[in-house]
């Protein structure tokens, strides 16, 4: 039944002018007529878990932990933990859950990032999830990490509307739906990364790739999926749910029972006619449950709940599988990464100057540039107070990224400032202009000296620095590294903590 898929993704594309392969489309499930009595299935629900693997503690609670919430799901949902069969069959004889993620997996937390995604995509095998949407984050490492993990995980990526235009971008494998069945239920799994994948990743990685529109993939994969006998169609998607409504509306006859994806600060609705919008949560700190009634192979019921995960009295003990994987993987990131390197007062807001004064001077003090050039987007958490350890940088911190030293003329370097993402030292806003660190305003003909990222230098974020010098100085050392060496060096302390030594 693939071959219907592909004719019509390739005639709806043609439509538009495009000229793209459609991604291949998965093996069809046996044809079924679906249950002749009631049958219930629970749908399990994460989102944006970026990594964070080990419970957080927040305004005097422990919060998320990917074995609590394996935990909760056997107590509480009657999940079976473990690896899923070939086809997607449950770890367990009659299995009636089905996890899922709206992706964004693996880069965050230190444990996750520092290597790269492997305990993330473990603990979710261990977790048995039978599909995540391809998230805008799972290319923060090279093509090769992402099919490992992809291998170590046990599940596809899934993304209907990134058509293959080059077998190079076909090599990821990212499929269109996925189709499992549980109880006698045949269940599609539509994936949609977002729009923004095209960009957030390190320029390169997405070649032979192309996002189009939703309304377009799911004009196609939905009718595929229910010809390939599907009872039920759900998605997941990496885009914002308040966009949702205005597909679905103009689309009454797909019927999905739920679309599950990112709350992006908007207004949407809890449902667009049968369809529920669930949003997951992020980082394991909650996950959404929702239970879907079938009979004769018709939806009749769609409940949808949001179930936080806080550590109490009373509450579902982690996983004890899942507990063991994380603490083996714990214990080697404290042998690499858990020298205390310095001491916060008051810790760093994400966003705040000092955040952006420590960051910044770290990298132009360290390769004795002129002007140091970073983006907004690239810390990820504020900075504790307390002990700063080498884990606290990869937490803040977790991309994989080198610093690269420009020779860029001050007119480029302007541009480059007048980014709304720009972090940068060496240089200050005056008036209508820039003045360098001796207040003498930036000369568009003289050549600074520019630290900075491959990410930036190589286009990421609209920067364009590659343009201004194709023969940049590739340092070889990671950003992380970098911050590590001058933090450690400052040797702050509680009597110096780390906030005073910062530039102002």
């Amino acid at each position: 039944m693939a071959r219907p898929l592909l004719v019509v993704l390739s005639l709806t594309l043609a439509a538009l002018g495009c000229k793209q392969d459609a991604p291949p489309a998965p093996a069809p499930a046996p044809a079924d007529a679906g249950p002749a009595k009631k049958v219930e299935l629970t749908f399990l629900l994460t989102g944006a878990e970026n990594g964070y693997l080990l419970a957080t503690p927040d305004q005097g609670a422990l919060h998320g932990g990917a074995a609590e919430v394996l935990g909760r799901w056997a107590a509480d949902e009657g999940h079976c933990p473990g690896a899923l069969g070939p086809n997607g069959e449950s770890a367990c004889p009659d299995g009636h859950t089905v996890v899922l993620s709206t992706g964004d997996n693996a880069n965050g937390q230190a444990i996750s990032s520092f290597y790269k995604g492997e305990p993330t995509a473990e603990v979710m095998r261990l977790m048995g999830y039978a599909g995540s949407a391809f998230g805008n984050r799972e290319l923060d490492w090279a093509r090769e990490q992402f099919l490992a993990n992809t291998r170590r995980g046990g599940f596809p990526y899934l993304a209907a509307n990134v058509i293959v235009k080059s077998e190079e971008g076909r090599a990821l494998g990212l499929q269109p739906y996925r189709l499992l069945t549980r109880r006698g239920v045949t269940v599609a799994v539509v994936g949609l990364a977002a729009r923004k994948a095209t960009w957030t990743p390190m320029p390169g990685r997405m070649t032979g790739l192309e996002v189009v529109p939703d309304d377009v993939a799911l004009g196609v994969a939905i009718p595929a999926a229910k010809k390939d006998g599907a009872d039920v169609v759900v998605v997941v998607t990496d885009g914002c749910l308040h966009e949702v409504p205005e597909v679905l509306t103009a689309h009454p006859d797909w019927k999905p029972a739920f679309v599950a994806g990112r709350d992006c600060d908007v207004p949407y609705p809890e449902a667009v006619g049968d369809t529920r919008l669930v949003y997951p949560g992020r980082h394991f700190n909650s996950y959404a449950k929702v239970v879907v009634a079938v009979e004769g192979a018709q939806v009749t019921k769609v409940a949808a709940s949001s179930v936080d995960v806080v550590a109490k009295e009373g509450a579902a003990a982690p996983e004890a599988k899942a507990k063991a994987l994380l603490s083996g993987w714990k214990q080697k990131l404290d042998a690499a990464l858990g020298e205390v390197i310095g001491f916060s007062k008051q810790g760093l807001d994400q966003q705040s100057p000092q955040m952006s004064a420590w960051l910044t001077t770290a990298l132009k003090e360290q390769f004795k540039a002129d002007v140091a050039l970073l983006n907004r987007r690239g810390v990820r958490q504020a900075l504790p107070a307390g002990p700063v350890t080498k884990a606290t940088v990869w937490d803040l911190i977790p991309f994989e990224n080198e610093v690269v030293v420009a020779q860029v003329k001050g007119d480029a370097l302007l541009a480059a400032l007048s980014n709304v993402e720009a972090r940068a030292a060496g240089v200050k806003a005056k008036g209508d202009g820039w003045v360098d660190a001796k207040g003498a305003p930036l000369d568009p003909a003289r050549t600074y000296s520019v630290a900075t990222l491959d990410y930036l230098y190589l286009g990421g974020d609209g920067f364009k620095l590659l343009e201004a010098d194709p023969k940049a100085t590739q340092t070889k050392t990671s950003w992380q590294q970098a911050l590590i060496e001058w933090t450690a060096a400052k040797k702050s302390d509680e009597k110096k903590p780390l906030e005073a030594l910062l530039p102002r």
